[in-house]
């Protein structure tokens, strides 16, 4: 990082100087350490005006500048001004140090924010909690969660310092945000058996981590905890544990909890309401939802946009589109901000009950209210072309809309053409579309694989459909149970049993093993051609592992226990199975 400025030592500056006394500079950066500068030259100035006293400012008038500077959020420059004090031989002390490395870490430049760190032990000054709490802070904002965790390991083993609650929640909160719950836990365990005692937002931090990891009783067990220990709970704290209820529908604890929030007086936020009005919508108790809106309009809080789509949504997972778009309109006559994502859930409910021009007129006037469609909006409204049969008008949307004005297409498009193009038996299209998603770095998963071989079997090409499945390994892909077994279907409808049953064998080889859609289709491709005692030994094998003929399978073998051919092979079924 190059220091930005040079020092200033104008006419200009100099007279302004005589004119502002000591005192009143300490108050101006009193009051601008905790608001900021109106603007930064303002700053500048200010900073050029300190080094023309005699004597200069204190360590602490100083340290007030770079906070007005951070309140800015104009870290760079902060960063440059420190240097500049460094050059000049100001005095720095631990809050300085501590301002500029949280600087650093803002301007995700942890390798100057560690190398002041090192500036601060040859200064002959000791780090502190803020210190390290800012490191790692920094360092679990930029995903760098294993050396966080070493670093506090470190601090706690050789015991540099007392660690505060502070710190146990800055690495706990790192620990919950990267899935690793149960090592918060065994943090949070940990703190307690230090005499470092948890306060509201450890609590609440893993209480949200465990229910989201639905491990809600859990969760209640933390706060029946809390209430014993008399660490009161908040809001956030109940907001997390009736989302936790809400996703298992558990509507009696729910209702005990927003009693027992109402005892402690503790108010439910728009938030909480939130929940719960998605919730019911989720369920199709909209009037429920209904209910909740009216009771947070009627305790003073009122619904912003998370709460009206909440209720559009769950409108359209009832199939109740009209009634989302009264809500969207109830949301403008209000002034609330409505955005894209309001639209979506219009174009997709629309679109699920297959009317794509009522989507369509919707996505037109999106532009006329300011807004862009998203790549999402596009691949919803593909998906509800393919699924009106509308597959014509689809692959119009895709070149005139999408590929002509340059939408910046995702793995979601390529999926829903490939499947509506297959389904449709265009896999000549399909293929071409599959060779640009390559082309495009769109690299093709597995998924994207299936749906291909598939296509390509159903249409008669079976030999292109080979040539892909073999190509799997040289792509770094395995094939799934389900790719396997679409090849086997196809190799039994053309009478290749002999392949089909070495692809079983390849199947367990790799260790992904048949299921019993997989024996099905094998047994009936058997029978298909006559080969009774293959098909008998098939189902033997089948059974021995757990799985038994579908009603396909069941309704062929009868069929053949009833057949008159003098066949050895097909006696010795009918024997076996009318025992």
């Amino acid at each position: 990082m190059m220091m930005i400025r040079a020092f200033t030592t104008s006419a200009a500056v100099a007279r302004t100087t005589t004119t502002t006394t000591r005192a009143q500079l300490q108050q101006l950066l009193l009051q601008k350490s905790k608001v900021g500068f109106d603007k930064l030259d303002d700053a500048l100035v200010v900073f050029d005006k300190m080094l023309l006293m005699k004597p200069l400012p204190t360590v602490i008038d100083f340290t007030q500048l770079l906070a007005a500077l951070v309140k800015m959020q104009q870290y760079a420059f902060a960063v440059s001004l420190f240097r500049d004090m460094r050059v000049l031989c100001i005095p720095a002390n631990i809050v300085t140090f501590n301002t500029v490395i949280n600087c650093c870490c803002h301007l995700n430049r942890l390798d100057f924010a560690f190398s002041f760190l090192g500036g601060i032990i040859k200064c002959g000054l000791v780090a502190d909690v803020f210190t390290y709490n800012t490191l790692i802070r920094g360092l679990i904002s930029q995903d760098k969660f294993v050396e966080a965790e070493h670093l506090f390991k470190k601090l706690i083993r050789f015991d540099d310092m007392k660690h505060d609650v502070v710190s146990y929640n800055t690495i706990i909160n790192g620990l919950c945000k990267t899935g690793h719950t149960n090592m918060a836990v065994k943090l949070f365990k940990y703190m307690k058996k230090k005499g470092c005692q948890p306060n509201t937002v450890t609590y609440s931090t893993i209480i949200d981590s465990l229910c989201k990891h639905r491990l809600v009783d859990e969760a209640l067990g933390l706060l029946c905890e809390m209430t014993r220990k008399g660490v009161l709970a908040d809001v956030v704290t109940y907001s997390s544990l009736i989302q936790g209820l809400c996703d298992f529908s558990r509507w009696d604890d729910i209702s005990k909890l927003l009693r027992e929030m109402e005892i402690k007086k503790i108010s439910p936020n728009v938030h909480t309401y939130n929940i719960l009005i998605d919730a019911y919508g989720k369920e199709g108790k909209m009037k429920d939802a209904q209910d909740w809106v009216e009771i947070m309009v009627q305790r003073g809080l009122y619904p912003n946009e998370v709460t009206y789509c909440t209720l559009m949504d769950g409108y359209c997972l009832r199939g109740e589109v009209d009634k989302a778009l009264e809500v969207l309109e109830t949301m403008k006559s209000k002034g609330i901000s409505h955005n894209t994502y309001s639209y979506n859930i219009l174009i997709k409910g629309y679109c699920k009950k297959l009317k794509v021009d009522n989507a369509i007129d919707l996505f037109q006037q999106m532009p006329c209210e300011g807004l862009t469609p998203t790549i999402q909006t596009y691949n919803t409204i593909l998906q509800g072309f393919f699924d009106s049969g509308r597959h014509v008008e689809a692959r119009k949307f895709y070149k005139e809309k999408m590929l002509n004005l340059g939408i910046h297409l995702d793995k979601v498009t390529c999926l829903i053409m490939l499947h509506g193009l297959c389904k449709n038996r265009c896999v000549v299209e399909a293929l071409s579309l599959f060779h640009m998603m390559e082309s495009s770095g769109l690299v093709p998963n597995i998924y994207v694989y299936s749906i291909l071989i598939d296509g390509l079997n159903k249409n008669g090409h079976l030999e292109k459909a080979k040539s892909l499945f073999d190509s799997l390994p040289s792509k770094g892909l395995k094939p799934s149970v389900k790719t396997y077994t679409m090849m086997i279907r196809a190799y039994c409808e053309e009478g290749l049993l002999d392949e089909a049953n070495k692809l079983i064998g390849q199947m367990e080889a790799e260790n992904c093993l048949p299921n019993e859609c997989t024996y099905n289709i094998l047994i009936r491709g058997y029978f298909r051609y006559k080969k009774y005692h293959e098909g008998g030994a098939l189902i033997d094998k089948m059974r021995g592992r757990g799985f038994s003929a579908d009603a396909s399978t069941t309704s062929m073998l009868l069929d053949l226990l009833e057949l008159k051919e003098h066949d050895p092979a097909l006696h010795a079924l009918q024997k076996k199975f009318l025992q």
